[in-house]
């Protein structure tokens, strides 16, 4: 089959155009892709992370409450079980976590709890006797087995409790075994009170996984008590932290940030795993956009190039055509006058053509370098988010202070004004930490209600002017905000550390987060330095 050289032309221009257009759609969605997976796991990891510090936070703090009550001499007179209840239900009543707290004799036998549930009764086959006579035991979640039936239940749900106990001594001689049921729904309780941001966001699910037997503890309903082998799991079991893209049990893949619970201060942790994941459909659905933005594209320029292929195979065939009527006559020995060639005319339109496709190709380009920028800044405040934060600090300034800065009150805004408030407030707070620092210098949002603010100083001496920075942008966020109509008003906690230029800065802004953490249990609203 012969093809008229305006059929080729057409058919090659248009082919060009779709090749280049896949070309292209596959390196955009392709690097596109890597960064956005990159950015959500990152940010499903920390939220993880943030889970497991407040978990053993917390333990820590119950763990301490059990011990001070141990100390009292009330709790070592089991002459006086009056005495020794009162004592129990006044902690019990302040701190409605315990589900029940009781002391037993020597033998096993509880002579005082709350309520006076399973006074007189033996628990010396419990292990929350048996482990706590020997030293002080905090065991892992487990189902109610004596106080099932008990303890009021209003939910219905399965009542699951973590054990804390420890022997109460006077000298050498153990006199006494203080023992407690800590309710498991305090997690859940501190999980409806840390995610409220991630409600927001589209199909994230928070797990709190058993490191003995790899069982749901915490997630939802109908995977409770089920056991998961994932390769998450396994990374945490190794106290590896950090996110992993996989297929879950429902066939789904996910991204998932995990993190392992490591303790706190002197309390070693009951290694429980957290998983924050997000279907990767739903984390990639912005890809599949962009992609159909390409394609798009491409069949509108080869459209474009179809019909311009027209025009020109028309110039290109007209001449040949005169050229062949000018032959024939020849051939039959008339006389005839040889039209003028026009190829240098034709190749300088062929030439304009291909220059407006690389320009097209050029402007797509342009694009794609904007979406990458677009994905190192927070879509809210646009701040840099924490992947503009590792890029600026891939060659880092020498002797920076590290501003590690968390929202005081945030969380009423929130509960009271509501989540479009809240997102107004951060942006303010977004643009206030702007134009409190100087050129070089920058300001990043890490997620939620918290920011990193660095900036460059002579020496480590020059804390004055950290300090000085600091100080503006806690009078700055301190002054109310407009929010529709109504004014909303948050404090800002900061911890500092200073980087001298060696070591490793992940360490700095490590210990500015305990810093911060410094500040916040210190009375909040101002800053906490720290040193590496």
């Amino acid at each position: 089959m012969v093809f008229s050289l305006r059929s080729r032309l057409i058919v090659l221009s248009v082919a060009t155009v779709i090749m280049l257009t896949a070309s292209l759609s596959l390196l955009i969605t392709s690097r596109a892709s890597e960064y956005l997976k990159s950015e959500v796991g990152s940010r499903l990891f920390a939220t993880a992370h943030q889970m497991t510090e407040r978990l053993d936070q917390y333990m820590w703090g119950r763990r301490g409450e059990m011990r001070v009550l141990s100390e009292l001499s009330d709790m070592k007179d089991l002459q006086n079980p009056e005495a020794i209840t009162d004592l129990l239900t006044l902690i019990k009543n302040k701190f409605p976590q315990f589900s029940w707290i009781g002391l037993t004799d020597p033998q096993g036998i509880v002579v005082a709890a709350t309520g006076n549930i399973l006074v007189g009764q033996s628990i010396a086959q419990r292990p929350v006797y048996q482990e706590g006579i020997k030293g002080e035991f905090i065991g892992d979640v487990h189902d109610a087995v004596l106080l099932a039936k008990l303890l009021p239940n209003p939910s219905g749900e399965p009542m699951k409790f973590v054990d804390i106990s420890l022997p109460i001594k006077v000298g050498n001689e153990t006199v006494a075994v203080l023992a407690a049921h800590l309710s498991w729904s305090w997690v859940a309780q501190l999980e409806e009170s840390m995610f409220d941001q991630i409600r927001d966001r589209d199909k994230e699910e928070v797990l709190i996984i058993s490191a003995i037997d790899q069982t749901v503890l915490l997630g939802p309903k109908h995977m409770l008590g089920q056991r998961l082998d994932l390769e998450s799991i396994s990374r945490a079991r190794f106290s590896e932290m950090g996110w992993h893209q996989e297929k879950w049990p429902d066939g789904q893949e996910y991204i998932t940030g995990y993190a392992t619970s490591n303790g706190f201060l002197d309390y070693p942790g009951l290694g429980w795993i957290v998983l924050l994941r997000q279907p990767a459909s739903v984390a990639l659905k912005s890809i599949d956009l962009l992609n159909l933005f390409v394609w798009l594209t491409g069949g509108a320029f080869a459209l474009a190039f179809a019909l311009l292929s027209l025009r020109i195979s028309f110039a290109i065939a007209e001449p040949l055509r005169m050229l062949a009527q000018a032959a024939d006559r020849l051939r039959f020995g008339g006389k005839v006058t040889i039209p003028a060639s026009r190829g240098i005319a034709e190749v300088d339109t062929l030439t304009d053509s291909l220059q407006q496709l690389m320009n097209s190709l050029s402007e797509m380009e342009a694009e794609r370098s904007k979406m990458e920028s677009f994905a190192l800044r927070d879509r809210l405040t646009g701040l840099f988010n924490r992947r503009g934060l590792e890029q600026y600090l891939v060659a880092p300034k020498s002797k920076m202070m590290i501003l590690y800065l968390d929202l005081d009150g945030f969380k009423q805004v929130n509960d009271t004004l509501g989540h479009a408030a809240g997102d107004a407030v951060l942006k303010e707070v977004a643009q206030r930490l702007s134009s409190s620092i100087r050129d070089g210098e920058i300001a990043a949002r890490l997620g939620g209600d918290e920011f990193i603010v660095i900036v460059t100083v002579r020496e480590e001496a020059n804390k004055q002017y950290g300090n000085q920075i600091a100080t503006r942008i806690i009078d700055k966020v301190n002054e109310p905000i407009a929010v529709n109509g109504v004014t909303a008003t948050v404090g800002c906690s900061i911890g500092a550390a200073f980087w001298s230029g060696e070591g490793s800065i992940d360490d700095v802004i490590e210990t500015a987060d305990q810093a911060l953490y410094t500040a916040k249990r210190s009375g909040k609203n101002h800053i906490v330095f720290a040193t590496v």
